[in-house]
């Protein structure tokens, strides 16, 4: 009776372990829509979560739409740093975030073929 109960509680809890999993690679895997204003010929890989962007040609902001919205009232905390500056060093990005977009904003002017990453955590 006791090993019932047992592989009861066993196979109970790989199951919840298992659909929580499905349910947490589903919001973090899925990448973000980019905006027309990251440039023409942009492209991401990466997740809402975190990721990177090359910029395209005459790039002046970034707006990056979630797959999925949070699911608390909160837009994400976000934080960006253009990496490769045009051949500079990594300088920070300005950042503006709702529940659905992500707004990056440059402090210095932006090249094509620039690398943005960010990092988005929601609370």
């Amino acid at each position: 009776m006791r090993q019932g109960i047992l592989r009861t509680r066993a196979v109970l809890t790989v199951l919840l372990t298992g659909t929580a999993l499905l349910l947490w690679s589903g919001t973090s895997f899925a990448a973000p829509a980019l905006g027309a204003d990251c440039g023409a010929g942009a492209s991401i890989v990466g997740s809402d979560s975190a990721g990177k962007v090359e910029l395209g040609t005459g790039a002046r902001t970034c707006t990056l739409t979630f797959t999925i919205p949070p699911l608390n009232a909160n837009a994400p905390a976000c934080t960006a740093v253009n990496e490769t500056n045009g051949g500079g060093r990594p300088v920070m990005v300005g950042v503006r975030t709702t529940q659905t977009t992500l707004v990056m904003d440059p402090l210095d002017p932006w090249t094509a073929g620039d690398v943005v990453s960010y990092l988005c955590v929601g609370y």
